[in-house]
């Protein structure tokens, strides 16, 4: 072989790194070939800025490389390896994608100051086996098609190409061409996005589409504000002002009719129920539940699909009989980000959109002026209701995880927090006692069995101590990836399992199979909770065990969806769902509210099943749409909570008939009674149920809710709630 030839196979062999690499970013930006992002329209001049960004990166790592390793088969073996980081740092980023529904940003690095606990390996094994399941290993092409070239050449000669040092006038030459890509890149970019409505927790996605992925990766890492969102904190207050239903009266974006701060019972959809006894049609809601303790329960990982598709329903026995004896908003929204379960704290005890780009509890921080965020809180509404009101949380898990030991008595203003070490010492038992006396073996965490007994321990004190509770807690189970199932503990189990026919498990994917498994043991959660046994799995519930919890109410709410792929979705579904169906289907969960009375009633089943739970006095069904901040207002209004005039409500009344949207702070979509749609692209609104609806109306409420979205993560970022909050009382 010639030395031409020896020197075109090596000058190949660099342009295959550069193309390879630039191909393999739109394995992760590109929807249709990466489901767990969702990206704004594609255009010809984006795309290439995104190739000339992409390039532009790739260029000063060849002429670093260069500069360092300087004979040719070192320099291709140093490629080869920078081409297997680089692909490893993308299947990083599409497993993020996957896990947290959202595009990468280093400011989300956040996330994992919370401690793994054995639980971080779980996922890292549910991401290799996704390099075969879900096709992923195709973002290592270009490391295995370098190697496997480099393979075929090394014999070929290469080892005595000799490649002539760079002069200073060369050096300088591509100097000069990397300012001018890099000049290019951003001018391009600030011009594209100059008119383009994008809100904080989409940046990152358009960024990374018109930018370029590594280029975007680079000035993120350095800080780089690469938004075109310029805001005026003095216009903050007067258009939050504008959204806010802290008012004895206002009017509708969506149907222009005119709503009051509590709703009368004749205005209220489907409710009925002896706490009703009394109350004419002109009465207001406000205040129904006052003086009663609360029990708030957040759900982990709770679809509401689960309760749809028969085959998985039919496991939910405790479950539906609660509901019959309940409140149900059965058309329920979750409004969380990055931040995931916390984000769903958050909003429920306070109120406000998360911003989706970071994790409040990790942000918040006493002795920053800017990060001591001061949020009216349920806790804190409660004690000003009532200064001998306890309030208390439970998880089962360490307290430094979402560092709730700091912020749930410090953001939320509860009293206390009992995480796990606390529990462990209240109760004298070792963590692996607690695991043995509640049969339930659940990695480093105290199971939720163990917690539902602990939890009404701490109420059969109150009631004996006559004291009033507000009482929040937090379960853990079943979570993502959806091991430690006390009833299917291996995934041959699962395989194995008795729930489902051998042809959906057959079908079904690991994980999804272990999450509908998990049916057996959240249904006996909902029996936990209201009777008293510890004989799990095998025991026939008697009645006369039931809890007897005069005035206390219990609301729960899932915190968000589950992460199914869509094809386990169409499985369960029978349908062909679209990308925007399928994740309307995840960020659908579930809240309800049961006023347990005294009375009994039993609900049997055809199969000749019986349940028993103590008669609802509050019963009923929302069917339109409502989310996580709505049922924040909906407690303040049935327990009548003092708020001030310069507090702010943003959700709707749970219990009324005014419409609204719900937003997904992970995707942008968002859900009204009719249609669905991404504030990402307000064309791509698709109808439900063939309902017709105003595509005017459509551009209205996107752009109202952009409106809304930016300056709430505006105030929610740099603590404008204290600022407007010290304004009113000057």
């Amino acid at each position: 072989m010639t030395k031409k030839q020896i020197k075109r196979n090596y000058n190949i062999f660099v342009i295959a790194f550069v193309v390879l690499n630039v191909l393999a970013t739109f394995i992760i930006t590109t929807e249709k070939l990466n489901r767990y992002i969702i990206s704004f329209n594609y255009t010809l001049t984006g795309i290439v800025n995104s190739v000339i960004g992409n390039v532009l990166f790739l260029l000063i790592v060849l002429f670093l490389v260069f500069a360092i390793v300087k004979k040719p088969k070192n320099r291709m073996l140093t490629l080869i390896g920078v081409t297997f980081f680089l692909n490893t740092a993308l299947f990083a980023i599409n497993i993020f994608n996957r896990y947290y529904g959202t595009s990468f940003t280093f400011k989300a690095l956040a996330i994992f100051k919370n401690p793994g606990d054995g639980f971080g390996m779980t996922l890292v094994w549910e991401a290799l086996r996704e390099l075969i399941t879900y096709y992923r290993v195709i973002l290592y092409i270009p490391f295995m098609a370098l190697l496997g070239y480099y393979t075929v050449l090394r014999t070929k000669g290469i080892k005595s190409l000799e490649v002539p040092s760079v002069s200073f006038k060369g050096v300088i030459s591509r100097a000069m061409m990397i300012m001018l890509l890099f000049f290019v890149n951003i001018s391009f970019f600030i011009s594209r996005s100059a008119n383009i409505n994008i809100i904080n927790s989409s940046k990152a996605t358009y960024a990374t589409q018109n930018l370029g992925l590594y280029s975007y990766l680079v000035l993120d890492a350095m800080g780089f504000d690469y938004s075109n969102v310029n805001l005026e904190y003095d216009d903050a207050k007067d258009i939050l002002d504008s959204f806010n239903k802290n008012q004895e009266s206002y009017k509708s974006s969506i149907d222009g009719k005119t709503y009051t701060n509590s709703p009368l019972i004749s205005d209220v959809n489907n409710i009925n129920g002896k706490l009703l006894n009394g109350y004419s049609n002109n009465d207001q809601l406000t205040g129904i539940l006052e003086d009663y303790n609360l029990v708030l329960v957040h759900l982990e990982s709770f679809n509401n699909f689960l309760l749809q598709i028969p085959e998985v329903a039919k496991h939910f026995i405790n479950l539906q009989a609660l509901l019959e004896q309940s409140y149900v908003f059965s058309n329920f929204y979750s409004n969380v980000g990055l931040g995931n379960s916390f984000d769903a704290e958050l909003t429920v005890m306070s109120g406000l959109m998360p911003n989706g780009t970071s994790t409040i509890a990790w942000d918040y921080n006493s002795e920053i002026e800017e990060k001591n965020f001061d949020y009216l809180t349920l806790p804190k509404l409660f004690k000003k209701y009532n200064r001998n009101y306890l309030t208390t949380s439970y998880h089962g898990n360490r307290g430094d995880f979402y560092n709730r030991n700091i912020v749930h008595p410090g953001l939320f203003g509860l009293d206390e927090y009992k995480d796990r070490e606390k529990i462990l010492e209240q109760t004298g038992l070792t963590l692996e006692e607690v695991q043995e006396k509640y049969d339930h073996i659940s990695n480093l965490w105290i199971s939720d069995r163990g917690m539902l007994d602990f939890l009404n321990q701490e109420i059969d004190n109150n009631y004996s101590n006559n004291e009033q509770f507000m009482k929040f807690l937090i379960t853990l189970m079943p979570h993502t990836p959806y091991h430690y199932d006390p009833y299917f503990p291996t995934d041959e189990d699962a395989i194995n399992t008795s729930l489902y026919d051998e042809d959906l498990v057959s079908k079904l994917d690991i994980v999804a199979l272990r999450y509908i498994n998990y049916a057996k043991y959240y249904d006996e959660f909902f029996r936990i909770l209201f009777e008293d046994f510890t004989d799990y799995g095998n025991k026939t519930y008697d009645s006369n065990n039931l809890y007897e919890r005069k005035k206390t109410a219990y609301v729960f709410y899932g915190d968000h969806g589950s992460g199914l792929k869509a094809k386990d979705l169409n499985i369960l579904t029978n349908e062909e769902l679209t990308p925007m169906q399928h994740r309307r289907m995840l960020s659908n969960t579930l809240s309800f509210i049961y006023v347990p009375g005294e009375e009994v009633v039993t609900k049997t089943y055809d199969d000749g099943t019986q349940v028993s739970f103590r008669e609802g006095l509050l019963k009923g069904e929302q069917t339109l749409v409502r989310n996580q901040l709505d049922l924040y207002r909906t407690i303040i209004d049935l327990f009548n909570l003092p708020m001030a005039k310069e507090d702010y409500l943003f959700g709707v009344h749970g219990m009324s008939t005014e419409p609204t949207y719900s937003l997904d702070n992970k995707s942008l979509d968002y859900v009204t009674d009719t249609y669905i749609g991404t504030v990402k692209d307000l064309n791509l609104a698709k109808t439900i149920n063939n309902e017709l609806f105003d595509s005017r109306l459509v551009t209205k409420i996107g752009n109202d809710l952009v409106r809304f979205k930016k300056y709430s993560d505006l105030a929610m970022d740099k603590n404008l709630y204290k600022m407007f909050k010290s304004k009113v009382k000057n």
